[in-house]
């Protein structure tokens, strides 16, 4: 059976909020890092639903039979979403940070944002103020201030607090881990707690001095993490013997992108 390991960024991010972790983790699994087309789609297509079925059709390209999907932020609400609508097709979980319980959306933004202004919206994002880069600030400048760019932004958005998943958790019965940063102040530690009261069967993981992108911030730990709930639950057998999670002998291969080359280009 094919295992993908298939890692999902977050609204502002891309593939490279993985680059870290990916790298450790291709050495042992197929590791597959989508950019998500958040809002490279016409406006009416903008929406969770529609990434969902971006990864639904990645799956069925890539022949893809299971997967471990692993998400941060809007990447993990994608992520649980795709698991409630195709469990058949979802290994195991791991949401870093991830929304689908608790909305946060600024709706104090002004209508004509400055440059300062994004620069202390992303700082609320991580813990260490590094991480807040110029090429990063400038990204997200250029998306909410073009008129187009940013509608979308609102729509995923709303999208995201409409898609509230507490309803629905319960019907969950893949192994999930929960990865959060203790200074998280986007979607705060208590929703993980919140996420462990509705997955009794969910593992969980505070790491200190860490805030929204545990991925970014401390992918060390974070792939420590993962490797530990990967070697734990992809076995070769499940309750009933069938083999529902094969980790594929020798050499992992890459097939979406070999991280590595793509990151050093």
């Amino acid at each position: 059976m094919k295992l993908g390991v298939m890692l999902l960024h977050g609204m502002f991010g891309g593939p490279e909020s993985w680059q870290a972790c990916g790298t450790r983790l291709q050495e042992k699994w197929p590791v597959y890092v989508p950019e998500l087309p958040i809002l490279d789609v016409p406006y009416q297509e903008v929406g969770i639903n529609s990434l969902v079925g971006y990864i639904k059709g990645m799956l069925d390209a890539e022949k893809i039979e299971r997967t471990v999907l692993c998400g941060n932020s809007l990447g993990g609400h994608v992520a649980l979403k795709l698991a409630l609508a195709y469990p058949d097709r979802v290994a195991g979980l791991v949401l870093v940070g991830s929304s689908g319980l608790f909305d946060r959306t600024d709706q104090n933004a002004p209508r004509h944002p400055s440059r300062e202004w994004v620069r202390e919206k992303i700082k609320e994002v991580f813990f260490d103020e590094v991480h807040t880069t110029e090429v990063l600030v400038q990204r997200v400048y250029d998306t909410i201030t073009c008129p187009e760019q940013a509608r979308k932004v609102v729509r995923m958005a709303r999208s995201a607090k409409h898609e509230n998943l507490r309803d629905e958790l319960s019907q969950l019965r893949c192994p999930v881990m929960l990865i959060w940063g203790a200074d998280d102040h986007i979607t705060p530690p208590r929703m993980a707690h919140e996420f462990k009261r509705c997955l009794p069967q969910a593992e969980m993981e505070l790491i200190e001095q860490c805030g929204h992108a545990p991925n970014i911030e401390r992918p060390r730990e974070v792939t420590i993490i993962m490797e530990r709930f990967l070697d734990g639950h992809c076995s070769p057998q499940s309750a009933n013997g069938d083999t529902v999670c094969k980790v594929p002998d020798g050499p992992a291969f890459i097939e979406v992108r070999d991280l590595r080359r793509e990151f050093d280009d």
